[in-house]
């Protein structure tokens, strides 16, 4: 499917978030992934606009 990144385990994240995340990871070598929701990562909230 579009806009998703399929990691080697088989589960798919939102690409965009995922992006994020790697960005997050290189410029703040301190920042705790532990203490972040991995749901949010793999199942972000979807927003229909009509």
């Amino acid at each position: 499917r579009r806009g998703l990144y399929r990691f080697a385990n088989g589960r798919t994240a939102n690409a965009d978030i995922n992006g994020a995340a790697n960005i997050l990871r290189k410029s703040k070598q301190n920042f705790d992934f532990e203490g972040l929701c991995k749901g949010l990562l793999d199942s972000p909230l979807r927003i229909r606009l009509s």
